[in-house]
C-alpha cells in the first residue's frame, strides 16, 4: 500500500500530525521505533498555552494542575507564586493518549520499528525498517532531536543542543504537601541552566537543564547537590534517572529537503531559555498539516512555506527567548533577585511560563518597563 504521508516517530508533533491528516481524509502510515505506553524522559509541563493548541480533549492523559511558581536560588526559596499555570504530564501516559486519538482519526500505526534507511526519487520516498519497507509520497520527521530523518536527509547536521539530566523520585507525603501544586526553577543550580522540581500526582520530578552547546560540566554531581540544597528532596528515593539532549531553538536553517520535512525536536524547536517543547512540537504540526493539506487539495506540494512558517512564527520567538536566556544564565544570582522584588517582571516571566504571552513581547515590556523594574526591586 502507498500512504500519502509517513511520519516517523510518534510523540506529541508525530501524533497531532497524524491526527489532522487522518481526519482529513489522507492516508497516514506512522512509525515508532518503541512500544507504547513508553518512559520518555520529560519535565512533563503542559502550559495552558499547549492545552489549547491541542486538537482534543488531553486532560485525561494529564497528571496534575498546577497553581504556581516557586523561584529559588541554590535551594534558598526567594519568590512564591499563585498563578495557575496549567497542567503536568508523565509522558508514557500523555503521549499514549496522543498516538490512541491519531490511531481513532485512521492513522495506521507500526510500533517497535526501527527505521534503517531512506531513499527518494522523484515521486515518492522509501522507508527501510527492521521489519519491512513502506513507500508514501512526503515524510516526515517527528522522530526527536537524534532524527534519523534529518541525518539521511542532509538537514540540521550541526544542530544546537543543550543537555539535561532528569529523575522521578519518590519523597515523603510530607515532602510532597510541602511542595504542593507549585513547580521550583531553581536558577543557582547549575551553570547557564537551572534546575526544576516539578510534582506529579505521587511522586517529583526533578532535574537540571544546561542550555548552552559547550561541554557540560558533571550533571550527575551537580543533581546530587541539588537534592541536598532543598530540604524537601532529602531522603529521596530515585525511581528513574535519565539524560537527554534538548534542541535550542532560534536557527534559521531549512527545515525540508526535497518531499522530506521535520517538525518538533526533529527540527530543534525547543525554547532557549527553559527547553519546554512540547508546545512548539504541537505548533509546528500545525504548520505541517496546513501545508500538507493544501497541496493535497491542488495538487501542488511546497515546502518551503512550511519552513517560512516556522521561522516567522517559531523562530523569530526563540531568538528573543535566547537574549532573555543569555541576561538570567550570564547573571542567574541577580536575576533571581530582580524577579523575587519585581511585580512588574514576575507578570511578564510567569506570563512566559503560562503562555499569557510570548518573548518577543516580554522582551519589549522588560525594555520599556526596566526603570520600574529597578525602582520595585529596591525598595
Amino acid at each position: 500500500m502507498k500512504y500519502d504521508v509517513i511520519i516517523i516517530g510518534s510523540g506529541p508533533s508525530g501524533s497531532v500530525l497524524s491526527y489532522k491528516l487522518s481526519e482529513h481524509g489522507m492516508k497516514v502510515l506512522m512509525i515508532e521505533k518503541s512500544k507504547h505506553p513508553r518512559y520518555k524522559a520529560c519535565g512533563g509541563g503542559l502550559p495552558d498555552k499547549t492545552l489549547k493548541s491541542l486538537p482534543f480533549d488531553v486532560l485525561p492523559g494529564c497528571d496534575l494542575e498546577i497553581q504556581g511558581g516557586i523561584v529559588s536560588y541554590k535551594g534558598q526559596e526567594l519568590l512564591k507564586v499563585t498563578q495557575r499555570i496549567g497542567w503536568m504530564a508523565m509522558r508514557d501516559k500523555f503521549d499514549h493518549l496522543l498516538l490512541q486519538r491519531s490511531e481513532e482519526a485512521g492513522t495506521t500505526i507500526i510500533q517497535e520499528t526501527e527505521v534503517v534507511d531512506i531513499l527518494e526519487n522523484s515521486s515518492s520516498v522509501a522507508v527501510y525498517t527492521t521489519k519491512n519497507s513502506y513507500n508514501a509520497k512526503f515524510l516526515i520527521g517527528a522522530d526527536g532531536v537524534n532524527s534519523i530523518v534529518a541525518k539521511t536527509s542532509g538537514l540540521l547536521q550541526a544542530r544546537a543542543t543543550g543537555i539535561a539530566i532528569e529523575a522521578e523520585i519518590g519523597v515523603s507525603a510530607s515532602a510532597m504537601e510541602n511542595q504542593g501544586p507549585f513547580t521550583t526553577f531553581d536558577f543557582g543550580a547549575i551553570p547557564y541552566g537551572y534546575g526544576w522540581i516539578f510534582p506529579k500526582k505521587d511522586h517529583l520530578s526533578i532535574g537540571l537543564f544546561y542550555a548552552n552547546t559547550g561541554k557540560p560540566p558533571n550533571l550527575k554531581t551537580l543533581l546530587d547537590k541539588f537534592i541536598r540544597d532543598h530540604y524537601i528532596l532529602h531522603d529521596c528515593q530515585p525511581l528513574l534517572i535519565r539524560g537527554h539532549r534538548i534542541p535550542l531553538g532560534g536557527l534559521r536553517e531549512p527545515l525540508h529537503n526535497g518531499r522530506i520535512l521535520l517538525i518538533g525536536d526533529a527540527a530543534n524547536l525547543a525554547d532557549p531559555w527553559l527547553g519546554e517543547g512540547i508546545y512548539y512540537a504541537v505548533k509546528s504540526a500545525q504548520i505541517a498539516a496546513d501545508v500538507l493539506i493544501a497541496g493535497h487539495e491542488t495538487a501542488h506540494m511546497d515546502f518551503s512555506i512550511y519552513t517560512d512558517r516556522i521561522h516567522k512564527e517559531i523562530t523569530n520567538e526563540h531568538v528573543h527567548a535566547k537574549w532573555f536566556a543569555s541576561l538570567v544564565f550570564r547573571f542567574p544570582h541577580f536575576a533571581s533577585k530582580l524577579l523575587s522584588k519585581s511585580p512588574s517582571m514576575q507578570k511578564m516571566v510567569f506570563g512566559i511560563i503560562s503562555g499569557e504571552t510570548n518573548f518577543s513581547c516580554m522582551q519589549r515590556q522588560l525594555i520599556l518597563q526596566l526603570p520600574r523594574i529597578f525602582s520595585e526591586a529596591i525598595r
